[in-house]
């Protein structure tokens, strides 16, 4: 079923968007996940937010948690610290429509950067995952 809406999560949501958030947080307790919510609607919007998808029937089928994070040197930078997506088919046309909005909305945001966050016990590969991302400048003389 095709997503026909991305829009940031609103108050009256959170609770409806605990059990796919639990899909990505395991751990995460209602309480928590309501304070989170809540603390992240009612903050600045140009500091991040969380976007929802919904099908044509209005069933929530994805989440996307991110931040706008200022940088060292240049503009913002769009951090997406989760993407959490359900569909009993095609989970990947629900994250494409996230991740749709959430680089329209770095693009009004002026961002100039993409960064993923990775939960610390990260694979072996880490490094060449670091290495690859574009975020590392390597010198050598010889």
């Amino acid at each position: 079923m095709p997503i026909v809406s991305v829009r940031h999560l609103v108050a009256d949501d959170i609770d409806d968007a605990y059990v796919l958030v639990r899909l990505g947080y395991a751990d995460l307790s209602q309480a928590d996940w309501r304070s989170m919510a809540l603390h992240r609607i009612e903050a600045d919007p140009a500091t991040g937010g969380i976007l929802t998808a919904r099908d044509r029937t209005g069933r929530l089928r994805g989440l996307l948690l991110y931040a706008i994070a200022p940088k060292f040197a240049g503009r913002p930078s769009l951090q997406i610290d989760r993407l959490i997506s359900f569909d009993l088919l095609d989970p990947t046309a629900v994250a494409d429509a996230l991740i749709a909005e959430v680089l329209r909305v770095a693009e009004i945001r002026d961002c100039d950067s993409l960064s993923l966050v990775r939960p610390m016990d990260t694979p072996p590969d880490t490094a060449a995952l670091v290495l690859a991302s574009g975020a590392t400048v390597l010198h050598r003389v010889f």
